[in-house]
C-alpha cells in the first residue's frame, strides 16, 4: 500500500495582519474569531466566524492543504506499524512541489516501480490524501475520489499585422486578435470536457498579454494567451483540435469584423481585406521551419539553453514559439496552438481492468462497512476536479503524453517517465477556503474519522 500526499502550501501573504501566525493554529484561531467579529461582512466571513468559534474548525495555512492528510497517512502508518500480526507493507510517501510541478509525485512514480522489482513487491492500492472543500455539511466533502481531472495548460501565440497607429487601417492589431480568442475560449461549452456524461470544469483564461516590451506608436505585432483546460476523459490531441478549431473560427470572425468596420469606415483596401488567418499547431510550426533551417533542432536547443533560467515554463514557452515563428518565415495573421507547462494526464480507476475493478470493488466495500461502523456514508465520486498527484500514480495513455510532448516548445514541461500505472484513490480531509486566509480543516472528520477509514483500507488490501 502506498499513502501519499503533498507537503508544499501556497503563499500567506494573503493573511494580512495575521501572517505571522499564519502557521500556528493556536494562535491564529483567537485573532481570526477577533477580527472577524468586528469585520465580517460577508456570507463566506460570517460562515467562517460561525466554524471558527464552534470549535469544530482548525484554522491555518497548510490545515487542510495539506498537512491534515498528510497527518492521517501518518496515523495510518503508526497504526499499521503498532500491529504484531501484520502483513505485507506500508509505504508513506510526502512529496514535495505539487502546487507548481509535482516533482516530489513524478519523482516518485519510477522510483515505486523500481522498488517493487528490487524488493518484489506488489502494489495493491495508492492512497492519495487531498483534501476536498465543501461549504455545506460536510456530506460533499466526506467522499472518495476514483479518479482526478487532467490539466492541460493551452497556449496561443498570436501574430498580427503591425503599422503606424496613424495608419491603423494597414494592420491588423494583435490585441483585437487576442481579445477575440480570450472571448472565443473563456468558459466555452464547446471546449468543456463532458465525457461520460460528466459536466467537467470550463476553461478559463490566466494569461493573455501582447509581446511588445516598449512603448512607441508601433501597433503590438504579437500576443500571448495561457488558458487552463481541465479534462476527465478527452485526450489531449482532441481537445487540442477543439481549441485549434474554435481559434480558426475566431481569427475568421475577427477579421470579418474588422473587414465590415472598414467598409463603413469607406476603405475596401485595408489589411484585414487581404488577410486570411493562419491557424497552426506548435508542431506543425515545428516541420515549417524544420523546411527552412537547415540543423534546426540544435539551433533551438541552443536557443532554449541561452534563454533565462529563472523563467516560468509559459513565458519560455512564448519565446520558443517566437524564435520558431521567426525562423519558419511565415507572416500573420496567424495563431499557433500548443502547451504552455507540464501536462497533468487524467486517470481513473477502470472498471475493464481485472485488477482495478477487483480493487473498486474492495474499496466501496471496505469503505461501507467501516463508514457504517463510524456512523458516516462516504460518497463516490468518480472524478477529483482540483489538479492533483494522481495523475502521476494513476494510469495514463502513453500516446497522450507523446501528443502533449510534440506540441510543447518547452523541454522543462515535457513527461519523460510516466505515471506509476497503479490502482489509484483520492481519500482526504474536508473544510473551506483554501488558499484563502480563512482555510480551515473540519477537525472530527479530518483527525478522527478519516486516519480510522485510512487504516481500514490498509488492512483489507493487504489482509
Amino acid at each position: 500500500m502506498v499513502l501519499t500526499g503533498h507537503y508544499d502550501v501556497v503563499s500567506a501573504a494573503n493573511y494580512g495582519p495575521h501572517a505571522d501566525v499564519a502557521f500556528d493554529p493556536e494562535a491564529l484561531l483567537p485573532r481570526l474569531i477577533a477580527d472577524l467579529r468586528v469585520n465580517a461582512r460577508s456570507e463566506a466571513e460570517r460562515r467562517a466566524l460561525h466554524d471558527l468559534e464552534s470549535g469544530d474548525f482548525l484554522p491555518g495555512r497548510g490545515a487542510l492543504d495539506m498537512k491534515a492528510g498528510l497527518a492521517a497517512g501518518i496515523a495510518a502508518l503508526a497504526e499499521f506499524a503498532a500491529r504484531p500480526a501484520r502483513r505485507g507493507n506500508v509505504l508513506f510517501a510526502a512529496v514535495a512541489d505539487e502546487e507548481v510541478s509535482s516533482h516530489g509525485a513524478r519523482q516518485a512514480a519510477p522510483e515505486l516501480r523500481a522498488l517493487a522489482e528490487r524488493e518484489g513487491l506488489d502494489w495493491r492500492l495508492v492512497i492519495n490524501l487531498d483534501a476536498t472543500g465543501d461549504n455545506g455539511d460536510g456530506s460533499a466533502g466526506q467522499a472518495v475520489y476514483l479518479g482526478t481531472a487532467g490539466k492541460l495548460l493551452v497556449s496561443a501565440f498570436v501574430v498580427g499585422v503591425d503599422t503606424h497607429a496613424g495608419y491603423s487601417l494597414d494592420g491588423v492589431n494583435v490585441n483585437f486578435l487576442a481579445s477575440e480568442l480570450t472571448r472565443a475560449f473563456e468558459f466555452s461549452p464547446e471546449l468543456t470536457d463532458r465525457s461520460a456524461g460528466i459536466m467537467g470544469t470550463p476553461p478559463t483564461v490566466l494569461r493573455q498579454q501582447d509581446l511588445k516590451t516598449y512603448y512607441d506608436v508601433t501597433t503590438p505585432a504579437r500576443a500571448w494567451l495561457c488558458v487552463n483546460a481541465l479534462t476527465h476523459g478527452l485526450d489531449a490531441a482532441t481537445v487540442l483540435d477543439r481549441f485549434k478549431a474554435s481559434a480558426q473560427a475566431a481569427l475568421d470572425d475577427a477579421l470579418d469584423t474588422l473587414r465590415r468596420r472598414a467598409e463603413a469606415l469607406g476603405e475596401t483596401r485595408s489589411a484585414a481585406h487581404g488577410a486570411t488567418p493562419l491557424v497552426l499547431t506548435y508542431a506543425d510550426l515545428l516541420e515549417r521551419a524544420r523546411q527552412q533551417v537547415p540543423d534546426l533542432d540544435a539551433a533551438l536547443t541552443a536557443y532554449d539553453a541561452g534563454l533565462d533560467p529563472q523563467l516560468d515554463l509559459p513565458t519560455r514557452s512564448a519565446h520558443l514559439t517566437g524564435w520558431l515563428w521567426d525562423a519558419s518565415g511565415l507572416l500573420g495573421p496567424a495563431a499557433v496552438l500548443g502547451f504552455a507547462s507540464l501536462h497533468y494526464p487524467n486517470t481513473t480507476l477502470d472498471s475493464r481492468n481485472p485488477t482495478e475493478a477487483q480493487a473498486l470493488d474492495l474499496v466501496r466495500a471496505t469503505l461501507r462497512e467501516k463508514g457504517a461502523e463510524l456512523g458516516v456514508t462516504i460518497s463516490e465520486r468518480p472524478i477529483f476536479t482540483g489538479i492533483s498527484d494522481m495523475s502521476w500514480f494513476g494510469t495514463a495513455d502513453s500516446a497522450d503524453i507523446a501528443a502533449v510532448n510534440a506540441n510543447t516548445p518547452a523541454p522543462a514541461a515535457h513527461i519523460h517517465a510516466p505515471p506509476a500505472g497503479l490502482p489509484c484513490i483520492n481519500l482526504g480531509p474536508w473544510g473551506r477556503d483554501y488558499h484563502q486566509w480563512l482555510e480551515r480543516a473540519y477537525a472530527p472528520y479530518s483527525f478522527g474519522t478519516l486516519p480510522r477509514l485510512v487504516s481500514a483500507l490498509t488492512e483489507a488490501f493487504l489482509r
